[in-house]
């Protein structure tokens, strides 16, 4: 039986951040499942002993997650396995050390991080994962994730009548958009509109959707705290053909078409997804928005 050389694989986080990874050979025989035993049995010791190398960028515990997730991880460690002269199908385990401790929840396979491995709950079942339905060879659907999760209950609930619920919703869309675009910043949503969405047919701005956000989501009316102060300019939402309706009364709210709000906030988040062709951008995406809920990704809780 042949023997060959198998890798224990550390990523070094130190104060939440990892720079460095280690890389510790053994020589094994046998099959790949005895391997990846041995190597796990090894993992208290091999960490600290292993030759450290420097990544090429730096990763967050959850951006380390992100680019499992993302794609297989092997070419971060090809300096490694260069330097030891690892055989083409090298067989490894990766095990995070977090401040000094090696962390293992559980085994995963090289492959990309996905399905149940990602969301089962032991004993209670698993949530859907995305990337399992919208990454099909090799190519991620996000177009079509964003109809499924916002625009479809966002036109489902225009079309039946419940405009007000609908506008709700698409705020609520902008929002997550925005976050995954800039995080949890200020002005996230006036940026992801001013890049994205032309709002100038319409006649408003991106200021004046926001303080309309803010008035309609908390409070359910039209009037947000800098409105209320005379510093945004009140906006209603109508609906009909006209694509521009003056204000009839200066005291009264500048009114808008609702129906080419939503259309211009699809189109912008249609432009926005095709930005997501860089790697670095789309495993920032996949950090994110794995901590959003849609209706598509409701828990399937085992009933045995």
């Amino acid at each position: 039986m042949s023997v060959e050389r198998a890798f224990n694989l550390f990523v070094y986080f130190d104060e939440g951040v990892a720079r460095q990874y280690g890389a510790r050979h053994h020589r094994l025989a046998g099959s790949t499942e005895a391997k990846l035993k041995h190597l796990l049995a090894n993992v208290e010791t091999d960490h600290t002993n292993a030759k450290r190398f420097d990544f090429e960028r730096t990763f967050t515990p959850d951006e380390w997650v992100a680019a499992q997730r993302f794609s297989e991880v092997t070419h971060y460690f090809e300096e490694a396995f260069c330097h030891y002269r690892a055989p083409r199908n090298v067989i490894y385990c990766v095990t995070p050390v977090v401040d000094g401790v090696p962390t293992v929840d559980q085994q995963v396979s090289p492959s990309p991080f996905r399905g149940d491995a990602v969301t089962q709950i032991e004993g209670r079942g698993s949530v859907p994962d995305y990337l399992v339905k919208y990454v099909r060879d090799n190519v991620f659907y996000l177009a079509e994730l964003l109809n499924d999760d916002y625009f479809k209950a966002i036109k489902l609930l225009f079309n039946a009548g419940h405009h007000v619920s609908s506008a709700k919703l698409l705020m609520s869309c902008i929002d997550t958009l925005a976050f995954v675009e800039h995080g949890d910043g200020r002005g996230n949503f006036t940026d992801w509109l001013d890049t994205y969405v032309d709002l100038k047919p319409i006649g408003i701005s991106a200021v004046e959707v926001w303080e309309f956000r803010n008035s309609i989501l908390h409070m359910t009316n039209l009037s947000s705290r800098q409105v209320l102060a005379g510093k945004v300019s009140s906006i209603a939402p109508y609906i009909g053909r006209t694509p521009l309706m003056p204000r009839l009364d200066p005291r009264m709210p500048k009114p808008f078409n609702l129906y080419l709000l939503m259309l211009a906030v699809a189109d912008g988040a249609a432009k926005w997804a095709q930005t997501y062709v860089d790697t670095e951008k789309m495993m920032k995406f996949i950090e994110r928005y794995d901590t959003t809920i849609s209706d598509g990704r409701m828990a399937k809780w085992s009933t045995d």
